[in-house]
């Protein structure tokens, strides 16, 4: 019979737009979630969670953008093979059906017009057609191994011819359903395809109408089984599928390289401002990309905050130095005087007539009155404004001249003093005296830090890339304790005996005036090195 038809889916994301160089490491800090200088071990744990969150979500968004496009373009190609496939089929069955209908030539009249008999009934027309069309459709069949193939009369309303006769021979003379698509076709005129499940198996049925003189005289039709095609599409999405799997692991291999790269560098970024919060001369190794400019913008405001903090850290010691310098002048004038007037009458009693240990103690009153003054002397040297007469001073000469004034001192503890001064050294504006005078007071201080047998290093040298010139005074002393750093150039604050802990600050602030700086680096039993830095320049001579 012929063929019919039956019908039938991150909680923690940092974004970083540094905006202004005022944000405080606090900021930073809070923002990373974490405070002080120790982190607990729920807060560690914490933020390994947020990196593991972190790089979880980027590889599982990964895995969706590359998922979805992969998924979509298999879906597509599958569909598109099918279609292929399937107008494949549409015209292989098509063409023949045309190869049939040119063999009938004239129409079925014309068939049944060779015969001698015209009484024919309906029954025995049908069962002459088969004899002269049977042949060649069952020659189309075994050609076309699968393919069934036959001819319908519309005006006998009867299959005619179905081949493989073997197979279909049974079904010739019996008519169509009245709701086959043939019938549509001999109604239309035009091509079909039906589509549907038989007891065989899913066909395709290609039906073409029989047109003869402008009427519809019946239909061809090729029918074949589908199941080639589900089979090529199904090989196809399993190559597919094991394409995308292995693309999509590769991907993520890469991606996940990437992403610990990534992961990497944020948590570089991250110590860096853990670091910040207790050291503020920590800076952030180069980062590549966007990255870079991130560790970029963090070690610019290391360097905005340092600088604040040195700034603040300035102010406070010229407040604290212009204080100090107001008591001492108050002190000096008011002490001045009186210890003058003590110091006469001493002198004039030691004119009278006494005994020697009168005299002694006289002498003793007298010595140490002046002692008294030179400290006032001091501290009025303190207390009045720097008077600076700046001028363009060749450091290096400066050094020589200190080397020779303290020539004495050094050979009577057998101390060497090693100079390496830089040839043709840039000049520095300030005044030489004063100059002189801080580099005796370094200098005389490790002297008097060496018991016997030192060394003391003075060397001097151009920095071009900061435009400024170091010297360096180093010694190899008894050595400042580290807590003792910060207020080495305090006024009063001395680790001697005898001193009046004046002398390191008077040089700080004449350094300061001079737009330069003094530090110191030292460690018990180890010496003391004091570095001196100056800007680099001439002093524009007056024109007028």
């Amino acid at each position: 019979m012929a063929p019919h038809r039956d019908s039938r889916c991150i909680q923690y994301v940092v974004c970083s737009n540094y905006n202004s160089p005022l944000l405080t490491v606090q900021e930073i800090w809070a923002g990373f979630g974490a405070a002080g200088r120790k982190k607990p071990s729920g807060c560690e744990n914490y933020h390994s969670m947020l990196n593991t969150s972190f790089r979880a979500r980027l590889l599982l968004l990964t895995i969706l953008l590359g998922a979805l496009p992969v998924l979509a373009s298999s879906l597509f190609i599958t569909l598109r093979t099918e279609q292929a496939l399937v107008w494949e089929k549409q015209q292989k069955l098509f063409g023949i059906t045309r190869v049939l209908d040119q063999h009938l030539q004239s129409s079925y009249d014309g068939l049944l017009a060779q015969s001698s008999r015209s009484d024919w009934g309906r029954e025995e027309k049908i069962a002459f057609l088969n004899r002269a069309l049977a042949r060649y459709t069952d020659e189309i069949a075994n050609a076309y191994p699968g393919v069934g193939v036959g001819y319908y009369s519309k005006q006998l309303d009867a299959i005619v011819t179905y081949g493989p006769s073997s197979v279909y021979g049974h079904t010739v003379g019996i008519p169509i359903s009245q709701d086959h698509q043939g019938r549509l076709v001999m109604e239309s005129g035009e091509d079909r395809v039906q589509e549907g499940a038989l007891v065989r198996g899913r066909i395709m049925n290609a039906m073409h109408p029989i047109v003869r003189e402008g009427q519809i005289i019946g239909y061809i039709w090729a029918n074949e089984l589908t199941e080639d095609i589900q089979s090529q599409v199904g090989e196809m999405k399993k190559s597919i599928y094991i394409a995308s799997v292995i693309g999509l692991l590769v991907g993520l291999f890469g991606v996940a390289l990437i992403v610990d790269n990534l992961t990497a560098g944020i948590n570089m970024i991250k110590k860096g401002v853990f670091h910040l919060q207790d050291d503020l001369d920590y800076r952030l190794p180069k980062l590549p990309a966007e990255l870079g400019e991130i560790s970029v913008a963090v070690n610019r405001l290391g360097d905005e905050l340092l600088a604040k903090r040195q700034l603040e850290a300035q102010v406070q010691r010229a407040e604290r130095l212009a204080a100090v310098g107001e008591m001492a002048a108050g002190l000096a004038h008011e002490v001045r005087n009186p210890l003058m007037s003590i110091r006469g009458f001493a002198q004039l009693l030691q004119e009278d007539n006494i005994n020697r240990s009168q005299k002694e103690y006289l002498e003793i009153i007298v010595r140490e009155t002046e002692r008294m003054n030179a400290l006032i002397e001091q501290l009025l040297y303190y207390a009045r404004p720097v008077v600076n007469r700046i001028d363009n001073v060749d450091i290096n000469a400066v050094v020589q001249n200190v080397k020779k004034l303290v020539e004495s001192q050094t050979k009577a503890k057998n101390i060497q003093v090693v100079t390496r001064l830089k040839k043709e050294l840039p000049p520095v504006a300030c005044d030489a005296e004063q100059l002189k005078q801080v580099l005796l007071n370094i200098v005389i201080n490790a002297i008097q830090s060496i018991e016997t047998d030192g060394r003391i290093r003075i060397a001097s040298v151009y920095l071009p890339e900061q435009q400024r010139v170091e010297l360096r005074i180093e010694d190899n002393g008894q050595g400042i304790p580290s807590a003792h750093h910060e207020r080495i150039f305090d006024p009063f604050f001395t680790t001697k005996e005898q001193g009046t802990g004046l002398g390191l600050s008077v040089a700080f602030r004449l350094m300061e005036t001079w737009g330069g700086t003094i530090q110191v680096e030292s460690e018990p039993g180890e010496g003391s090195s004091f570095v001196l830095s100056f800007p680099a320049g001439k002093v524009e001579e007056d024109k007028a």
